[in-house]
C-alpha cells in the first residue's frame, strides 16, 4: 500500500504535469490528514486555474474564463488580463482615429505605446498638410489652365468643356459670341498695353453686367458667354447695353463690341464646332450691319 507521502507526491506531479488527471482521493487519507488534504486539493485548484489563465493570455485568448473570486493567488494574473483588455480596447480606438489614447498603467511598455500613438498622429497631421497643400497645387494647376491669365476669366477650354458638359445633358442655353471692335487698330496705334486695357475693359464691364452667365475669353479678341437663365431678347438687351456704356465711356479712341447670339434648345442635334460657327456668323452679320448704319448716317 502506497504511504501517504507517495501519494500525495503523485497528487502533486499530477498537478503540475498532468492537471487533468490531478485527483485526491481525500477518503483514502487517514483522518489526521483529511483537513491538509481538502486544503491541498484547493491550493492545487488555485494553481491550476493561474496556470489556465496565464496559458490563455500567452496565446492572446482574453475571453477566457477568469479564476474563482476565492482564488487570491490569481489576483496579479487577473488584473493583468484587465490591463489587457482595456489595452486592446484602446488600441481599436486608435486604428478607428482615436490618438488622444495614452496608456499610465504598464511601466515601459506604456512609454512605449504613448510613443507609437503620438507618432501615428504626427504621421496623420503631416498626411492631412500634404493633401491639403497637393489639393490646393491642383486648385492652382486648374486655375491655370482654365483661367485666361489677362482678364482672369475663364478661358476657351473651361468653355468647351461646359459647353460639352451642357449638351450631353440636353440642357436649354443662350450662347453670346463677343468681338471687340477695331482692337487691331488700338494695337497698332497705341500699342499693345494699350490694347490690353481695351481688353481688360470690356471683360471687367461684362463681369459686372453679367455676372450669372459663364464668361470665357476664347480668343485673343473674342469673348463667349454661356446662360441658362436667358432667351435671345434677355441676351441682346444686356449685349445693347455693354456696347452703349463702351461707346460712351471717355476714350480716345471708339471702344465697341460685335455680337451674335444663339439659342440652344433641348432638342438640339448640332456639335460646339457647329454652334460656335453659327453664333460666329450671326457676330458677322451684326458686325456688317453696323457698318451699314454708319455708312448711312448724314
Amino acid at each position: 500500500m502506497d504511504s501517504i507521502a507517495d501519494v500525495l507526491q503523485d497528487y502533486l506531479n499530477n498537478v503540475i504535469y498532468d492537471p487533468e488527471h490531478a485527483v485526491l482521493d481525500l477518503q483514502k487519507l487517514p483522518e489526521e490528514f483529511q483537513e491538509f488534504g481538502k486544503n491541498l486539493v484547493l491550493f492545487s485548484d488555485c494553481v491550476m486555474e493561474m496556470g489556465a489563465l496565464a496559458k490563455a493570455i500567452s496565446k492572446g485568448n482574453l475571453g477566457v474564463e477568469l479564476p474563482s473570486p476565492i482564488n487570491e493567488m490569481a489576483a496579479p494574473l487577473k488584473a493583468l488580463h484587465a490591463s489587457l483588455k482595456h489595452l486592446t480596447w484602446q488600441t481599436q480606438q486608435v486604428a478607428k482615429g482615436d490618438y488622444q489614447q495614452r496608456v499610465d498603467f504598464m511601466g515601459d511598455f506604456s512609454e512605449a505605446f504613448n510613443e507609437m500613438v503620438e507618432q501615428l498622429e504626427q504621421r496623420r497631421l503631416n498626411l492631412l498638410t500634404d493633401i491639403c497643400t497637393e489639393r490646393e497645387k491642383l486648385k492652382e494647376f486648374q486655375n491655370i489652365a482654365n483661367i485666361d491669365t489677362l482678364t482672369q476669366l475663364n478661358n476657351r477650354r473651361y468653355g468647351m468643356e461646359v459647353m460639352e458638359k451642357w449638351l450631353l445633358e440636353g440642357r436649354s442655353f443662350v450662347l453670346c459670341f463677343v468681338d471687340i471692335d477695331n482692337l487691331k487698330f488700338v494695337n497698332d496705334w497705341y500699342g499693345h498695353a494699350e490694347g490690353d486695357k481695351y481688353i481688360t475693359c470690356i471683360s471687367d464691364e461684362m463681369s459686372e453686367l453679367t455676372p450669372e452667365a459663364v464668361i470665357c475669353r476664347i480668343g485673343g479678341d473674342e469673348f463667349m458667354l454661356l446662360s441658362e437663365d436667358w432667351n435671345s431678347e434677355v441676351a441682346k438687351e444686356k449685349l445693347e447695353i455693354l456696347r452703349k456704356r463702351l461707346i460712351n465711356c471717355n476714350c480716345v479712341y471708339e471702344r465697341s463690341i460685335s455680337y451674335g447670339v444663339i439659342k440652344v434648345g433641348a432638342d438640339n442635334t448640332l456639335n460646339v464646332s457647329d454652334i460656335l460657327s453659327a453664333a460666329d456668323e450671326k457676330m458677322y452679320e451684326y458686325k456688317r450691319a453696323y457698318k451699314l448704319r454708319q455708312k448711312r448716317k448724314p
